[in-house]
């Protein structure tokens, strides 16, 4: 896939590092169209960088920070900064999860910068294959990404740093801008990707993955959700200055997105599919294979390819193998302690677990247990087949007992071609049409309009519904309530990185994310005005000059 070819930079662990292309000079290489499509690639390459979108945004501190899912693996000891971020307790100083995250999301912006400042000297009397629309669309694209990365650092940090041009030397140590200034930069960002670029449909399939007219509406409604839902939630917090409350434009985005015809909730009218799993598979579960990447589902995805070329750092995604089950029990010694297969991360707590209604399929989809199957390979016994995972082994440990399978390919999609760990076959849906529909039913029921909130969760429950066999979940009456939004959300996003910035908009971290882990003693403890966001990193304080401030708390 195009967002992890040719790389313009060089990957090192210093994020400003930049090497040189061969002979070409900057002058020759931002001259034309190729050098164009190869500047906007470089944007999308950190989407597969190793440990990042997956590990650390989407896994460990959109989920396992929250209520609705625990580290697991190997005990507390085991990769230390994702089991203090699962209790709360990390700090400044867990390198990989804070380090990585800001140094590879900025290393993406200031690419984007690049792009936005030279792609516009290309013309004609450059490059006799100039294409204006071209540069536009590409423009555009490079915009969108700009906007994603700030607005995940938002999400994360809070206000951080604005840079929306090339530095020079003498720019390097900044300080913290405020949420709002950077709200305004990603606005900007993303009045100009809309107005450039195609809509999915248009782009054609020879350019699935690029960012399109409606990934960048659906951002535009997010942003709006987000301002919103901290203007109301955090009235008179000084982090929060300059926000309002605009559930107008949140629904008018969302619906921009939903009444564009480009998108379905896979599975609403009943469809099966024939899969590895079962020859009835329903929508719901489909869209998280491998038949479903870049479904109508999926607004904006991180393209996962598997090349055979062992691309570790720069290929998939490592959840496939991070989220398996440590063990499998042998089909003819099923009292063992079974075979190792997967790293067992990322396992749903006792409290999803509960949270489902009985009969709910999207349980069954996200959920993994001791009761289920997984169909894996050991030549030991008897190749190919369906074995249940072996929780046991890890009971007296942590007591967990369940694991999550949105990531779980067939042996033949991933365990049988796998170069890597990180090459998993699964793209990673950053952003889902299910989620804008939720946007939508959430700005709705804020602006007292009860009938479209109505409407828009009732879309997802019966796309639930007609996945599955048991009439569950049924339709909602009546007036619609802010805690049925927050459950909607908690069961449908389930294991998908939303979570824990979903409680934080609402400020219901004190309500829900004070309780005691699955192992019975670790008790979980929420500290308001601190844990709303993450620590910057020490590092980036110090190469700041101390410019940088953590907020309060840290």
């Amino acid at each position: 896939m195009f967002c992890c070819g040719v790389m313009l930079y060089n990957c090192s662990d210093e994020f400003v590092d930049t090497k040189p292309i061969v002979n070409a000079t900057e002058e020759s290489f931002y001259s034309s169209m190729i050098g164009a499509d190869m500047a906007t690639t470089v944007c999308y390459s950190n989407f597969c960088m190793e440990k990042l979108w997956d590990l650390c945004i989407m896994m460990t501190l959109g989920s396992l920070s929250s209520d609705e899912a625990e580290a697991g693996a190997g005990g507390k000891t085991n990769v230390v900064e994702f089991q203090h971020v699962d209790q709360l307790i990390h700090t400044p100083q867990e390198a990989n999860v804070f380090e990585w995250t800001w140094g590879y999301l900025y290393r993406t912006i200031g690419y984007c910068n690049v792009a936005i400042e030279k792609l516009p000297d290309i013309s004609k009397e450059t490059d006799p294959n100039f294409d204006a629309d071209l540069i536009s669309k590409r423009l555009g694209e490079v915009r969108f990404l700009r906007a994603l990365n700030y607005f995940v650092l938002a999400q994360i940090y809070g206000g951080v740093p604005l840079v929306d041009h090339v530095l020079t030397p003498s720019e390097y140590k900044m300080g913290r801008n405020e949420i709002v200034e950077i709200y305004d930069l990603i606005k900007t960002d993303l009045r100009i990707a809309i107005n450039s670029l195609p809509e999915r449909s248009v782009w054609g399939p020879e350019n699935i993955g690029r960012a399109s007219k409606g990934a960048a509406k659906a951002l535009m409604a997010k942003v709006f959700l987000y301002e919103s839902s901290y203007a109301k939630n955090y009235p008179g917090d000084e982090r929060f200055t300059g926000l309002t409350q605009q559930w107008d434009s949140a629904l008018y985005w969302a619906e921009q997105v939903i009444n564009s015809g480009e998108y379905k909730l896979v599975g609403i009218d009943g469809e099966r599919f024939d899969t590895w799993r079962s020859p009835e598979t329903g929508g719901y579960q489909w869209i998280f294979m491998v038949d479903g990447n870049n479904s109508l589902e999926g607004v904006f995805e991180i393209q996962n390819v598997q090349d055979g070329r062992g691309w570790f750092d720069t290929r998939g995604t490592a959840l496939c193998r991070w989220c398996a089950p440590s063990k499998v029990r042998e089909i003819n010694n099923p009292t063992e302690d079974g075979m190792d297969f997967g790293w067992g991360w990322w396992c749903p707590s006792d409290f999803l677990d509960s949270s489902y209604e009985p009969g709910d399929p999207r349980k069954a989809a996200t959920i993994l247990t001791e009761d289920d199957t997984i169909l894996c390979n050991f030549d030991s016994d008897g190749g190919v087949a369906w074995r249940h995972p072996n929780y046991k082994v890890l009971n007296d440990k942590e007591g967990i007992n369940r694991g999550t399978r949105k990531y779980e390919p067939s042996y033949e999609e991933y365990w049988q071609n796998s170069q890597t760990w990180q090459d998993g076959p699964i793209d990673v849906k950053l952003i889902r049409y299910a989620d804008v529909v939720l946007w939508a039913a959430e700005a709705a029921f804020e602006l007292n309009n009860n009938g479209k909130a109505l409407q828009y969760i009732n879309w997802v429950r019966t796309r639930a519904r007609m996945s599955g066999n048991s009439g569950i979940p049924a339709d909602l009456t009546g007036a619609v309530t802010h805690d049925q939004i927050v459950q909607e959300r908690l069961i449908e996003l389930a294991c998908e990185g939303h979570r824990f910035f979903d409680l934080i908009r609402w400020n219901l971290g004190p309500v829900y994310l004070n309780h005691i882990m699955m192992d019975g003693k670790t008790h979980v403890v929420y500290e308001p005005g601190k844990h709303e966001f993450f620590p910057i990193p020490d590092k980036e304080i110090a190469l700041s000059g101390n410019k940088l401030k953590q907020y309060s708390g840290w």
